[in-house]
């Protein structure tokens, strides 16, 4: 467990503060200048502020990249241990083992283990829970159980709002097992403690998420009443000549196969051998567990199945809910797959390797451990080609294209900052520059663009994301590609424009 434990760390500890923040993250820390700031954005907003408070405690460093992570992955370590601990409570040590060793070479959990938007502490609050509420179910009777998980449910609600998919799911889990006992007369005492117990948690959660309690109150409010403007109507050009342009927001999330194929991705890895045999061997862990304990249904049920209730019922939930919502699924996910591995490993053994009796038997076992390793490593290749490429790519490498900037553009030119948090990236890193640089901010329309083309000698202009139609026109008209900084999380593009005697046919 130590060992495991020690690699995971040392796995995440990996460039933690040598990459650059990517906009999320600097969105964070651009709302987490002050206390005020930070109660000012959340109150009315879709996000409670414990993420932001830690974010404004741990940001004035020396290197903040590193300290602001430090969150995420001190919490993915520890839940490598939270995993193999349920491993042991769901099915034996081993399934926690391989469940945690899974979990060490996730890539969706090492990308969150190294991001300041901490869902890695979500996964860890929501691991925590469903341990408690197992050992809540073997026994009832200590208080100090219910009142730690009330304390951990509330901190993920602090964290964020999505804590509601693994907390409801344990609330069900909990009450459908008390509902059970009580339907049985030898069990009624087991049904009363329980229900003393969660009396116990809820006054306790209530008491500490009551600073809290009516902004959450609100928020539900908003999103069952109200149907919030997703940002995807555009309005045609003010001209007599409308241009055809797409939408100034291109993150609706679809539904779709393209969707599910990515959150399996994301569960398991893009090689699609390994993410449907991760899936072939949850199936069959999920059945054998429910063999041995038919409660593991109900569990799995809640746990997956719940949160599209939410989603899909919530008029504004639904149109953006990107994979990261739903990183409470990877606990569960891996241990039952653990669970389906050692199930389909004892049976082959059983079948192939057990007989030593007969004459061939040492030869069978060699043979049978020997095409065993072999797929282990192959699995385990895959697993550290993608961590690997993980830990050498820049998220979003902000810090390059300012450097990159200073290096190219002259004090009297302009530097335009495009859509989608463009400008949070370039002026999170200003300290980078040497040299006074126009950095103007909000670029992302065609007369905006035009106006500054006036104004300066020569003009950059810095985006990534979709880019509106007459924009891209624009650009294609007027400026060229100059570089591009590939990331993870989106290619930053850096666009110059054209001299004049290079543009043909077009007006200035």
């Amino acid at each position: 467990m130590y060992g495991l434990i020690l690699v995971g760390a040392g796995i995440r500890l990996i460039g933690l503060g040598a990459k650059s923040f990517w906009v999320d993250e600097i969105h964070s820390l651009s709302v987490s200048q002050t206390l005020e700031d930070i109660i000012w954005y959340c109150r009315g907003g879709h996000t409670p502020p414990l993420r932001y408070l830690l974010v404004w405690a741990l940001q004035h460093t020396p290197n903040p990249e590193f300290t602001v992570r430090l969150p995420a992955l001190l919490f993915g370590t520890l839940s490598i241990a939270l995993v193999l601990w349920l491993g042991e409570m769901l099915r034996d040590w081993r399934t926690g083992v391989v469940a945690a060793i899974l979990l060490l070479l996730s890539p969706w959990h090492l990308d969150h283990s190294q991001d300041a938007r901490y869902y890695a502490v979500i996964l860890f609050l929501a691991l925590a829970a469903l341990g408690l509420t197992i050992r809540i179910l073997e026994r009832p009777k200590p208080l100090w159980r219910w009142i730690l998980l009330a304390i951990v449910c509330a901190l993920n609600f602090y964290l964020s709002y999505v804590a509601i998919f693994s907390v409801a799911a344990m609330i069900g889990y909990l009450a459908w097992c008390a509902w059970k006992a009580w339907q049985q007369p030898q069990e009624h005492t087991q049904a009363k403690m329980l229900l003393r117990g969660g009396i116990v948690a809820a006054l306790v959660g209530l008491l500490i998420l009551s600073p809290w309690l009516s902004e959450m109150i609100g928020l539900v409010g908003r999103y069952v009443r109200e149907a919030p403007d997703s940002g995807l109507i555009s309005r045609a050009s003010a001209s007599s000549t409308p241009v055809p342009v797409q939408p100034p927001i291109a993150w609706e999330t679809r539904y779709d196969w393209a969707y599910a194929n990515d959150l399996l991705a994301k569960l398991g890895l893009e090689q699609p051998v390994v993410k449907w045999a991760l899936l072939a061997f949850f199936v069959i862990g999920l059945i054998g567990t429910i063999r041995r304990k038919s409660s593991v249904g109900v569990l799995t049920g809640l746990w997956f199945i719940l949160p599209w209730a939410v989603i899909l019922t919530t008029t504004g939930l639904r149109l953006f809910c990107p994979p990261r919502y739903l990183i409470h699924y990877l606990g569960l996910y891996l241990l039952l797959a653990a669970a389906g591995i050692l199930i389909v490993w004892d049976r082959l053994y059983i079948t192939f390797a057990l007989p030593a009796s007969v004459r061939a038997g040492p030869i069978r076992q060699t043979v049978f451990h020997a095409v065993t390793a072999t797929i282990a490593l192959l699995a385990f290749l895959s697993y550290a080609r993608e961590d690997i490429r993980y830990l050498r790519s820049e998220k979003q490498d902000w810090r390059s294209v300012v450097r990159f900037l200073d290096q190219n553009a002259l004090p009297s030119e302009a530097v335009l900052a495009g859509g989608y948090w463009t400008p949070l990236g370039l002026f999170c890193y200003e300290s980078e520059l040497s040299k006074p640089t126009h950095l103007i901010d909000k670029c992302v329309s065609t007369r905006r663009i035009e106006r500054e083309l006036a104004l300066y000698p020569r003009v950059w202009y810095v985006t990534w994301g979709p880019v509106r139609g007459d924009v891209a026109a624009l650009l294609a008209g007027r400026f060229e590609l100059i570089r591009e900084f590939p990331g993870m999380k989106g290619i930053i593009q850096v666009y110059r424009a054209k001299s004049k005697s290079d543009v043909s046919g077009v007006g200035w």
